[in-house]
């Protein structure tokens, strides 16, 4: 008898009524327009599996990993069902049965060790010497396209990792908060860290990095290997228990989709504590007049259920800055963690529609607030040739704080 995906009851399976709304939103329909790319087609091969129909094989495993788990069918489904819960049970049971797909293996044994990453860090001058410079920062490109993918940007590794288990103090102390970095920021983007914490600290909340966090547990939990997702889990659980720090902040839209299920004391992203600071932010002015565009990344107006008139609501407090608004803001980027490395193809079709949409805009800077769509927009851009700078918020707004009150 064939295996059933464990945690999917015939209700949860069979409240889907296939009626396709799930098709209008798909990016990843959008590209192949074949049915078991979209959400109703994922429901019922799985409702088939449970009832012994099908047995899920390497074809259905290959199915159910053709997902960026933007999460867009879920918000337009008008039964509400529960499309995350049965894609990452599907995943699960493929991955007990067959193990990880080669790239997914490796970027879960990448980014679930803090050792692996570490020593990365002995790559950055090497690295640099093989790539070239990117009009957005702390990216590097390749110096030479790739086969029907064009050019291919990489985030700079950091020599250093940037969680040494700091304190940095506010001048005017209103809260303490802890910072779960994610594996992006600690490894890669250190910069837009130390711009995180120093766009909190002008907020009056002194923060702390604890050296001992891990991996949020995302690469794992979304490639459906559970057993990592629940050891690395345990493991934040056990540093972020702390109960002398108001809340834990994060600066990655991923990050904190996946850890406000499990750490104890109160999770804010980062936009989050940004709207509720906007009468400060108003204070703040970009050096000069700029025209900025937003795109929302998925695991924040989805995953986390946070409005969208956060992010717009504070970039329009910030002066000189004349926000535009870009078509279909709320997309896909294409990212979709690991499923850049085993789709690059259908990722590069969504990622330039993205891309697209940002050109004609007209803004000169695009801000998000998730790494992984900063390095992938960044490339579409490159792609497209776009004159558009790609940027964490936080490395936007540390160039609007005052002068006169940053820290020496």
């Amino acid at each position: 008898m064939s295996k059933k995906i464990a945690g999917l009851s015939k209700e949860l399976l069979e409240k889907c009524v296939r009626c396709g709304s799930c098709r209008q939103v798909c990016p990843v329909f959008n590209v192949t327009k074949e049915e078991p790319s979209v959400a109703r087609g994922k429901i019922f091969l799985a409702n088939l599996i449970n009832k012994g129909v099908l047995e899920l094989d390497k074809e259905a495993a290959d199915i159910f990993n053709l997902c960026t788990t933007c999460l867009r069918c879920r918000e337009i489904c008008p039964l509400n069902v529960d499309y995350e819960k049965i894609i990452i049970s599907a995943r699960s049971l493929a991955t007990e049965k067959f193990g990880l797909p080669v790239e997914k293996k490796a970027a879960v044994k990448v980014f679930s060790s803090n050792k692996t990453l570490k020593a990365l860090g002995i790559l950055s001058p090497i690295t640099k010497l093989f790539t070239v410079s990117s009009q957005s920062p702390q990216n590097r490109l390749l110096p030479i396209k790739i086969p029907r993918l064009g050019k291919v940007l990489l985030p700079q590794i950091s020599s250093k990792p940037f969680n040494r288990n700091q304190t940095y103090k506010a001048k005017n102390e209103k809260g303490k908060i802890l910072f779960f970095t994610g594996c992006m920021f600690n490894n890669f983007y250190t910069e837009t860290a130390e711009n995180v914490v120093k766009v909190l600290n002008q907020l009056g909340y002194t923060v702390h990095v604890p050296e001992e966090q891990v991996c949020c547990g995302a690469p794992a939990y979304f490639a459906g290997d559970l057993k990592t997702y629940e050891k690395l889990a345990e493991k934040n659980v056990q540093v972020f228990q702390q109960d002398n720090y108001d809340f834990v902040v994060t600066a990655c839209a991923t990050c904190g989709h996946v850890i406000k299920e499990y750490i104890k004391i109160p999770v804010k992203e980062l936009i989050e504590v940004l709207y509720e600071e906007v009468d400060t932010i108003k204070n703040w002015k970009l050096p000069q007049k700029t025209k900025v565009t937003w795109h929302h990344p998925c695991h924040i107006v989805r995953g986390q259920n946070i409005p969208k008139n956060y992010p717009i609501e504070v970039l329009k407090a910030v002066e000189n800055l004349e926000y535009v608004e870009m078509e279909e803001a709320d997309n896909c980027c294409g990212m979709g963690g690991s499923f850049k490395l085993s789709h690059p193809e259908i990722s590069k079709e969504i990622q330039l529609k993205k891309a697209k949409n940002i050109g004609k805009s007209g803004a000169k800077i695009v801000v998000t607030e998730c790494p992984g769509c900063v390095m992938n927009i960044a490339e579409g851009i490159e792609r497209e040739n776009l004159r558009v700078k790609t940027l964490h918020i936080a490395d936007l707004l540390a160039q609007a704080i005052p002068r006169s009150e940053l820290a020496p």
